[in-house]
């Protein structure tokens, strides 16, 4: 694509021709950089990309978009006369917008759904991803577990990637014959602008706490809620939880036109009722009818089962549940694929014995554990044994947080390494046990590996074993060095026949 025309109707100075310019890729990283490139100077968390522009520039890039601010005469003696500096008001927004443009605003031609909320992203979309496949319509995913389409499917990097990667990701789903795509609509990639331009057919308002506060994130809960909100300028449509007061501000200064409410309260178009707990053969789910309300359904009740531990997972069932049925999927195709569903890393059991239920889940900060352990509590297991760490070079609160959580709600602690990354992992681990009050039930055992077959030594009938922080991860991140490991596979080679 021409230059000219990638950046027609955009606001912008050049410094240089733009003109005759073919462009051939987007990037926002100095190692993918060459010849026919456009270069986005973005600022990230540990680096700002201004500092790399000679280095693109040696490697043939044509055209770099940088802040008003930026002072050309930084680089004079790389400067080439073919080399076109776009000074924007915002790179992340011009990069948005560039990439929708670049790759033909794939959004247009695909029905869109992006889901945002504390807790509950993934596993709403992965039902949703789930349910839409089982009807035939064949639907691409973005998130936090993994990206593509049936038989194109990557372990994901981030829960929102950046907009080039986004439009990118549309596009190959659009030429695949996706029909649909389900995105993870983080507040970071709110705040980011990844998603601005992607144009959005629903927005699905899961539930609300404070999260991702402190440094490198949200200054408070205010912007925190505000970042989120802003999905819902976005699209026409939307599904919210009525049980969740914040659903207000999420509507606030909106775009949308119509809202389908699901919850427990009885003016919600979809009304969960009758919510029972059930426990079988170490499987944990979750019974519960749910009533609909015309016009937007049939005013019937319908049985919903679920093979997933946790009340909460009925929030997400039908969430999920209206989402699809605004597509027209028949109710046998939504009950059977919720029935026999896994959500990998998302309070996923694993067969390991009939006696004692095992469980891994990705709950990595303090409200996600102390969410699920006080879910699990209410299946009243003889006791609830937690394995889980703290990633190395991350906000140290969340090893307060995590500790004082086991600590209120479990009965047996094993203390281990999660991605230490270049943290000693004594050090986190001493870190999180100060925040333990009865230490007397706390095992220290740091190398993962082990703290899991500890885990399963230690239970007994009746138990629950849970290995939190990890859930679909398939590695450890040791150093600079990435380790393949898996929770699941671990628990598996410890499995017990029943006595």
């Amino acid at each position: 694509m021409n230059l000219t025309t990638l950046l027609n109707s955009m606001d912008y100075q050049s410094i240089g021709e733009t003109k005759d310019k073919e462009i051939e890729s987007l990037v926002y990283h100095s190692d993918d950089a060459k010849s026919k490139s456009v270069f986005f100077a973005i600022e990230g968390r540990n680096t700002d990309g201004e500092k790399y522009i000679s280095d693109v520039i040696s490697k043939g890039c044509k055209a770099i978009v940088v802040s008003e601010e930026y002072d050309t005469k930084a680089v004079q003696n790389d400067y080439q006369k073919d080399v076109a500096f776009i000074k924007v008001k915002d790179v992340r927004r011009s990069m948005a917008q560039m990439a929708a443009k670049f790759f033909q605003n794939p959004s247009k031609d695909l029905f869109t759904i992006g889901i945002t909320g504390t807790k509950g992203k993934s596993s709403t979309s992965y039902m949703i991803w789930r349910i839409l496949e089982e009807a035939g319509i064949n639907t691409g995913i973005i998130g936090t577990m993994f990206t593509g389409y049936s038989g194109n499917l990557e372990e994901a990097k981030n829960t929102t990637p950046q907009s080039v990667d986004i439009q990118k990701m549309l596009k190959s789903m659009k030429d695949a014959g996706c029909k649909a795509a389900v995105i993870e609509v983080s507040s970071q990639g709110l705040m980011q602008e990844r998603t601005d331009f992607v144009n959005f057919d629903i927005g699905v308002f899961t539930n609300m706490s404070p999260d991702h506060i402190g440094e490198g994130e949200h200054k408070n809960y205010e912007e925190y809620k505000y970042w989120k909100s802003c999905l819902f300028k976005q699209c026409k449509r939307a599904v919210m939880n009525l049980d969740d007061e914040e659903y207000k501000f999420m509507l606030e200064d909106s775009s949308v036109e119509r809202t389908v409410f699901y919850g427990k309260d009885k003016r919600a178009d979809f009304i969960i009722k009758d919510m029972e707990l059930w426990s079988e053969n170490g499987c944990l789910g979750v019974k519960y009818q749910l009533e609909t309300k015309k016009p937007y359904e049939d005013g019937l009740i319908h049985d919903i089962t679920l093979e997933l531990p946790g009340d909460f997972n009925s929030y997400n069932g039908t969430a999920a549940i209206a989402v699809t049925r605004m597509l027209g999927v028949p109710w046998n195709i939504i009950k059977n694929t919720l029935k026999n569903i896994k959500i990998p890393g998302r309070a996923e059991t694993v067969d390991v014995s009939k006696d004692f239920t095992a469980m891994v889940d990705y709950a990595h900060n303090g409200k996600a554990l102390e969410s699920l352990l006080s879910n699990l509590k209410k299946y009243k297991p003889s006791r609830l044994i937690v394995v889980f760490g703290c990633g190395g070079n991350r906000d140290k609160n969340r090893r307060v947080e995590m500790g004082k959580a086991a600590s209120e709600l479990s009965d047996v602690i094993i203390v281990t390494s999660d991605n230490p990354r270049n943290e000693n992992p004594n050090v986190i681990i001493e870190d999180i046990k100060d925040n333990i009050k009865n230490i007397d039930k706390v095992l220290t055992v740091p190398d993962r590996r082990e703290a899991i077959g500890t885990a399963i030594k230690v239970a007994h009938e009746g138990d629950i074993v849970i290995i939190a922080g990890k859930g679909h991860e398939t590695y450890q991140i040791i150093g600079d060095n990435i380790i393949h490991f898996d929770d699941r596979e671990e628990l598996l080679s410890f499995r017990k026949e029943s006595e």
